[in-house]
């Protein structure tokens, strides 16, 4: 975990050292270049992706530490049942032993009579066979006295160790617990500097931008100056210009689903459109990747593990290149991100924190997986 981290940190650092030299593109004096946009924004991407990582560790720590919550509220209420358990064991070895002791000094016979001892019991016998069969009662008595101080001890040792047994396994989730916090800490910590360095991308990529609009407007009124002088002759021209820089790329043409399922799945999933990204959150009061994806398909009776890396292990493993409306989209193997693809090259999804639930362009490059779990 502690090498990850410090894998996040250098690169960070490193992508950071090109952001801080960014600044210098934004020079009215040189033109800015679409490579330098490009660049800027693949640098955006990978910290991003980054931050989805981090966000994916930050979820995977938070549900360990509720199932070790869970198995320590377990382990407590074992313990309280056991020391209830030596109680009464203590009770019942205690009550015992002073039965044993009273028979040992006395035993009544035929109800109203005096009281006398094993051995006055033994010497009063007016036979040796009446003799040998006090004798063989009291034997039996006493040795079944014995047996039953004997089990009530060993009783109280297994109690006890069990006792100390559990104790020590609630030490040991105690100090897991504290391992996992000081991991979760460091974590937010890394991320905290890659999100400082993803603004600072940002604002130099809008700098960039404002400069290039700024140059093409300039750009765009020479040449208006210019069309002026000889207005018959280059306006056709012109309008050619700009035609062709206003014609649209080409947009694939959305796949079309005949699914009445994954046409419920992508609705509902609009309905969240804008609900903020939460840690381990699976309500629309706030979502993560795997809690927004389980609870859409929920939606339609499809039940998904909490994990993006599990939800990757679900239903049929598709090419990327044949994924269909409705169909889990994956980054990471195993699965840090998971989200939905809606058609038209675009997917849903709780992207990471400080970030809503949106709609994003689908580039397969950028996937390491699909699965189709809509029949």
């Amino acid at each position: 975990m502690i090498k990850k981290l410090i894998k996040y940190v250098v690169a960070s650092t490193v992508i950071a050292t090109t952001i801080q030299a960014a600044p210098a593109f934004a020079n009215p004096e040189v033109p800015v270049t679409n490579g330098q946009i490009n660049t800027i924004e693949v640098n955006i991407e990978d910290f991003e992706t980054k931050i989805q990582q981090l966000d994916n560790q930050i979820a995977l720590a938070m549900e360990k530490s509720q199932i070790l919550n869970e198995k320590i509220t377990t382990e407590q209420e074992n313990i309280k049942e056991t020391e209830i358990e030596i109680k009464e064991a203590d009770e019942d070895l205690a009550n015992h032993k002073e039965v044993y002791s009273e028979r040992l000094k006395s035993i009544q016979v035929k109800g109203n009579q005096s009281v006398v001892t094993y051995a006055e019991l033994l010497l009063s016998a007016e036979s040796i066979s009446e003799f040998f069969n006090r004798f063989t009662a009291i034997s039996k008595i006493i040795e079944n006295d014995n047996e039953l101080l004997e089990g009530l001890r060993k009783k109280e040792v297994t109690l006890k160790e069990a006792k100390e047994q559990l104790q020590n396994h609630i030490n040991e989730l105690e100090k897991s617990k504290v391992e996992l916090a000081s991991e979760h800490k460091q974590i937010e910590e890394n991320k905290k500097q890659i999100q400082q360095d993803l603004e600072a991308a940002k604002g130099t990529l809008q700098e960039l931008r404002a400069q290039q609009q700024a140059e093409q407007e300039a750009q765009q009124a020479a040449e208006r100056e210019a069309s002026q002088v000889t207005a018959q002759e280059t306006q056709p021209q012109v309008q050619n210009s700009a035609a062709a820089q206003s014609t649209p790329p080409s947009v694939a043409v959305p796949n079309v689903t005949n699914s009445a399922t994954a046409n419920s799945v992508i609705a509902t999933a609009k309905q969240y459109l804008g609900v903020p990204y939460v840690w381990g959150g699976s309500t629309p009061s706030g979502f993560d990747c795997s809690g927004f994806t389980s609870y859409v398909f929920r939606s339609v009776g499809i039940s998904l593990p909490r994990t993006s890396r599990a939800q990757q292990n679900v239903g049929t493993r598709i090419s990327l290149s044949q994924v269909q409306p409705g169909d889990l989209v994956f980054r990471g193997s195993p699965a840090y991100h998971v989200g939905i693809y809606i058609g038209g090259g675009q997917y849903i999804h709780a992207p990471q924190t400080g970030d809503v639930v949106k709609i994003a362009p689908f580039n397969p490059s950028k996937f390491s997986s699909a699965s189709r779990v809509l029949k």
